[in-house]
């Protein structure tokens, strides 16, 4: 059996055992108004609402994707600190972590 004592050590080693690129998706800070979170990572309406409503309480989404150029595509879709990205202009209140990983199971980048 093999056990993850954080979703670091899970998303490592799902890219590390499927060879695929991966983003680790959190909801920052208090955000309480979901349509606020959507606007700051709009990929979130292509996923189980359920899951989504999970993901504003404070869990976390983790994608995986065959190439890093998707994988880019999703990140550079996330506004997170740093505040408006070149894929998205959004600039209200909401900001969704994100952190890139290649397929050997390192984390690349992050946006906070």
């Amino acid at each position: 059996m093999k056990t993850f004592s954080t979703h670091y050590d899970c998303i490592e080693e799902l890219c590390r055992v499927h060879g695929k690129h991966g983003l680790l998706v959190s909801v920052a800070g208090d955000a309480d108004d979901w349509q606020e979170v959507e606007k700051a990572a709009p990929y979130l309406l292509d996923n189980d609402r359920d899951l989504s409503i999970k993901l504003l309480h404070g869990g976390f989404l983790i994608l995986l994707f065959d190439t890093h150029e998707e994988r880019d595509r999703h990140y550079f879709l996330t506004v997170g600190d740093d505040g408006p990205t070149k894929l998205n202009p959004y600039s209200g209140p909401a900001t969704v972590f994100a952190c890139t990983f290649g397929p050997d199971g390192r984390g690349i980048t992050e946006n906070t």
